[in-house]
């Protein structure tokens, strides 16, 4: 145990990690906890928000591609500059906080999910 308390003294990024990842444990635990008793998600998990924007997108998709495969050929150019536009502005520094870029990386987390899931829509 000594020897894990000098390394992390030495490398205050290994502290840092072992922070997230328990932060990440907790946060799954707790989601994992409220399934077993609920059977609902609670939605704070990394992965688990992931998932959900994932299958929210993927039946959007497809209610748009059975009525309106216009619009879905229409979604597919729009989220391809949306990426290339958000990921300009990260490059270019564009941002003025620090929370501005977050957002800016989430939102491209976003569209990424969203690209993923038309090329799945189209290919089917």
């Amino acid at each position: 145990m000594r020897e894990i308390d000098v390394l992390l003294d030495d490398n205050s990024g290994l502290a840092l990690e072992m922070v997230e990842l328990d932060n990440r444990n907790r946060q799954a635990h707790s989601e994992l906890q409220a399934y077993n008793n609920h059977k609902v998600f609670v939605y704070k998990h990394p992965l688990v928000i992931q998932r959900k924007q994932y299958d929210d997108t993927l039946s959007e998709l497809y209610e748009m591609k059975r009525n309106n495969p216009g619009a879905l050929i229409n979604e597919v150019a729009n989220v391809a500059q949306n990426i290339r536009r958000i990921q300009s502005n990260i490059n270019k520094k564009k941002y003025k906080s620090d929370e501005e870029k977050q957002s800016w990386e989430q939102n491209l987390s976003r569209a990424e999910i969203r690209k993923k899931v038309l090329e799945e829509v189209i290919s089917k």
